[in-house]
């Protein structure tokens, strides 16, 4: 079942960039050959390197600390499945967007949290790099698990996903996980039918989507943080939007699509996808720099 569910979403992501490329949506520097390199590192390195070291150093460490703790929590999905499904699914995208939210949001005055603030924002930093240098860069379905190498060992939901995984709460990780993937993937393809209902000519329909995009990450609010402006620190959910609007305060709907993709590049990550996803730089990101 997990292979399956798996395939599930590679399938996806192939099928969303083949029909990117068939309709044009990579033409004209909307993507570039760095950028599909870039997505070919960081898939490869996020399955065959990032993933199984997490599995490994959190199974290791779990059973050292609490060694008869291994599928301890097993009775909980048995039992009350759709509730440990909603539960785990609720706190995995509160861990996902308070983590995410660090990485964009303003330096903080501790020095201690400066250091770690400058390391999230190096990690993260690749996922906001699209196109060349000349603002032609869009959004693609390839995008969506680009990051920089140490992005998977430090955010909290990753070890909290491998630690119910590890607790008996398997088939509530697969189905979750699965589905988050899905979703996430969906808002990063070069499309954006939600406008569509943002501007429907039917009054009820468009307050409709209005009020559905209060709730659910819809992929022109993804595309919106991916820009180049006043929105780039908004909408840091990957699917429960109700986080932006009631906890963050990062909410942001749109009626059209963004003018600019991604953030200016330097000339090294312009150049070479190894320095763009091998950036160890961390003072780089401290203030002042």
């Amino acid at each position: 079942m997990e292979e399956l569910l798996k395939l599930v979403v590679t399938i996806f992501i192939v099928l969303a960039a083949i029909w990117e490329l068939a309709v044009g949506r990579t033409k004209d520097g909307r993507k570039t050959k760095k950028d599909w390199q870039m997505a070919f590192l960081a898939t490869f390195m996020m399955v065959v390197v990032q993933r199984p070291l997490l599995v490994i150093g959190v199974s290791l460490l779990l059973s050292t600390l609490f060694p008869s703790s291994a599928g301890s929590l097993a009775w909980l999905q048995q039992d009350y499945f759709w509730y440990a499904l909603i539960g785990y699914f609720c706190i995995e995208e509160f861990l996902h967007g308070s983590a995410h939210l660090f990485s964009h949001m303003k330096r903080p005055k501790n020095k201690a949290l400066q250091w770690i603030q400058a390391f999230y924002k190096m990690s993260h930093r690749p996922h906001h790099l699209s196109g060349g240098t000349d603002n032609k860069g869009q959004l693609s379905v390839t995008q969506t698990f680009i990051n920089g190498w140490a992005w998977w060992f430090i955010l909290p939901n990753y070890w909290f996903q491998i630690v119910c995984l590890y607790l008996g709460l398997t088939e509530v990780f697969i189905y979750a996980t699965v589905f988050k993937g899905l979703w996430a993937a969906h808002t990063h393809v070069n499309w954006n039918y939600d406008l569509y209902f943002l501007n429907h000519k039917n009054k009820w329909v468009r307050n409709i989507m209005w009020a559905l995009c209060h709730v659910i990450t819809f992929p022109t609010q993804h595309h919106q943080h991916h820009s180049r402006g006043k929105n780039s620190a908004k909408n840091v959910t990957a699917t429960l939007a109700i986080y932006d609007w009631l906890i963050f305060r990062t909410l942001a709907i749109e009626t059209t699509k963004p003018e600019v993709y991604g953030w200016r590049q330097s000339e090294d990550e312009a150049n070479s996808v190894f320095k763009r996803y091998f950036n160890f730089n961390v003072k780089k990101y401290m203030p002042g720099r």
